[in-house]
């Protein structure tokens, strides 16, 4: 893959051009990166793509190879890798939890301690999820519990 950046006064905004002779999987992985930068997620759901704001997020987590998004009332599936979600997520409100899921801070109600210190964290829609011990002490931190 070729990449080249001109800086230049005589531009007025910034943007990005992609050249390709097919809408290659590597196409479509640059593409949703670049979408999340705007907070914007490409996600699926049955046949149809979706364009999906990052805040409506409550968690995400993978799944036998796949990567799920889950929202207050529905659930997509994304074409991107965990880690690959995380890089960007992470510079913003969510947080790794446990080796396959990824959380947002901001949709988080309340927390409560579980076996082996680990945490049950309740969301925002009633939804319980568990944060491993591993990454108990860093989210009890990110939310200013310490």
């Amino acid at each position: 893959m070729k990449i080249e950046i001109d800086i230049n006064e005589k531009y007025t905004e910034t943007g990005v051009k992609i050249c390709a002779p097919a809408l290659s999987k590597d196409v479509e992985n640059v593409i949703a990166m670049m979408r999340m930068i705007n907070m914007q997620i490409g996600v699926k759901k049955g046949d149809e793509t979706y364009l999906l704001d990052a805040d409506r997020i409550l968690y995400i987590e993978a799944v036998d190879r796949k990567t799920f998004v889950y929202t207050e009332d529905e659930t997509f599936e994304s074409e991107l890798k965990l880690y690959e979600m995380e890089q960007e997520l992470l510079k913003r409100d969510f947080l790794r939890i446990s080796k396959q899921s990824i959380v947002n801070l901001r949709k988080i109600k309340s927390l409560k301690a579980d076996i082996n210190r680990k945490l049950r964290v309740t969301l925002q829609n009633g939804e319980q999820i568990v944060v491993s011990r591993m990454y108990s002490d860093e989210l009890r931190r990110k939310l200013g519990l310490r």
